[in-house]
C-alpha cells in the first residue's frame, strides 16, 4: 500500500462486495446500495497518477485535525442549543402532531387542533378521535418536537438548508428557523475555511521543499 490513506481506500472499495455477498444475501436494502457507492473510490488509485493530490488531502486533514476538532465541537454545540430552543418553542404546537402510525384511526379526518398536551408535552388526541390503545408501546399521535432528541433531527435538517415544516411552525419557531439559517452558514464556513487554509499551507510547504531540493542539486554540482 502506498500509505495508510490508500489502505482505507482499498478497504472501503472492497467491503461492500462482501457485505452484499455474505452478510446481506438476496436482499436489496438501502444501506447495502449506499455502500456500493464506495466502489468508486477505486478510481483514486489509477496507476498512482493521483497519489500526490490525494496524499495532500490526507496531509491536510492530519495537519488541521485539532482545528477541525474545534470546529466540530462548535457545530455540535450549536446543534444542541438550537435543538433545545426548537423543543421549547414547538413542544406544544398542535400543528406539529403526527398520527401516521395510528392504524386504528382515519389520519385524514384527525383534527390535531383538538389534541391536548400534558405537563411533559405528550399529546392526547382522544378528543380528535384518535386515542392511544392501552397495551401498545407506541403512541397513537405525538409531537415531532416532543423531546430535545426528536427535535435534533429536524434541527439538523434545518442546518443543512432544508425547512420541510415551515408552514407548521409557530411564530417563535419561524424566528428560530431564521437564526438557524444564519448559524448554518457560520457552522459550515468554519471547516471549509480551515481546510482551504490547510491546502494553501501544504502547497507552500511542497514548493519550498522543491526549491530547497533544486538549489541543493545545483550546489552539489559546483566544482571547487
Amino acid at each position: 500500500f502506498a500509505s495508510p490513506f490508500f489502505s482505507l481506500v482499498d478497504l472501503a472499495s472492497t467491503v461492500p462486495f462482501y457485505v452484499d455477498a455474505f452478510l446481506l444475501p438476496d436482499t436489496d436494502l438501502a444501506a447495502s446500495t449506499f455502500l456500493r457507492m464506495f466502489r468508486l473510490l477505486r478510481m483514486m488509485k489509477v496507476e498512482g497518477r493521483f497519489d500526490l493530490a490525494l496524499g495532500m488531502i490526507d496531509d491536510v486533514l492530519v495537519a488541521q485535525k485539532d482545528v477541525l476538532g474545534t470546529a466540530m465541537f462548535v457545530g455540535v454545540t450549536v446543534w444542541g442549543v438550537l435543538s433545545s430552543f426548537f423543543y421549547l418553542a414547538e413542544r406544544k404546537n398542535t400543528d406539529m402532531i403526527y398520527c401516521g402510525r395510528a392504524s386504528h384511526c382515519d389520519v385524514d379526518d384527525i383534527d390535531t387542533s383538538l389534541c391536548t398536551f400534558d405537563e411533559w408535552g405528550f399529546a392526547n388526541c382522544t378528543a380528535a378521535g384518535c386515542a392511544s390503545i392501552q397495551g401498545e408501546e407506541e403512541e397513537a399521535c405525538w409531537n415531532v418536537y416532543r423531546s430535545i432528541v426528536d427535535s435534533s433531527f429536524w434541527t439538523l435538517t434545518n442546518l443543512f438548508g432544508e425547512f420541510p415544516l415551515v408552514d407548521q411552525h409557530s411564530a417563535w419557531g419561524q424566528v428560530l428557523g431564521t437564526f438557524t439559517a444564519v448559524f448554518a452558514v457560520a457552522v459550515f464556513a468554519l471547516p471549509v475555511g480551515v481546510i482551504s487554509s490547510g491546502f494553501e499551507d501544504q502547497i507552500a510547504n511542497r514548493r519550498e521543499k522543491e526549491e530547497e531540493g533544486s538549489s541543493g542539486a545545483v550546489g552539489g554540482g559546483e566544482i571547487d
